[in-house]
């Protein structure tokens, strides 16, 4: 295994872990769920990895997280997809964090989350679960608010390219 694959598969397990402590002891309890910032490091895990560790940091720590948490637990196979799907929106192959295409995923990714859950809601709940709904348009902002100021941190400081690539 070369050095690259190693630092990224690390990196992986770095992120999968930062995204399960934001969703899992992060999180605020509303309405059956809970509201967290783990999207915020699916985020720049996508803005700092390349697409398949990202996609799989989003959808183990995610997914990990709804599975210790009874009310979340029927929750964890479309958190596995969606959170995969959310963190292939972003790019690593720009020179910041904070580029054209990283803001294009914010939204690209916002639209996954909220269709993807209110897809597993009406599913698993009927049409009246679509209520879930709102609560993601406040999970994605607030994460979006938070990936922005994290990103614009690391890009002053020059951090990605030191630590990423």
């Amino acid at each position: 295994m070369n050095n690259r694959k190693l630092k990224n598969i690390i990196y992986t397990a770095v992120f999968s872990a930062l995204v399960f402590v934001a969703v899992r002891f992060l999180g605020i309890p509303a309405g059956g769920g809970y509201y967290h910032l783990g999207d915020a490091f699916i985020y720049l895990a996508g803005a700092c990895l390349p697409f398949p560790y990202a996609s799989a940091a989003g959808a183990l720590g995610g997914s990990l997280a709804n599975l210790t948490v009874p009310p979340a637990v029927a929750f964890a196979p479309y958190t596995f997809v969606i959170k995969a799907c959310v963190a292939a929106c972003f790019t690593n192959k720009k020179a910041k964090i904070l580029c054209v295409k990283n803001f294009i995923a914010i939204i690209t990714a916002s639209i996954i989350t909220i269709a993807g859950y209110g897809a597993s809601y009406v599913i698993l709940f009927g049409r009246g679960g679509l209520t879930g709904v709102y609560g993601d348009f406040i999970q994605v902002t607030s994460s979006a608010v938070i990936f922005i100021a994290v990103g614009t941190a690391i890009d002053k400081a020059n951090l990605r390219d030191k630590m990423f690539k």
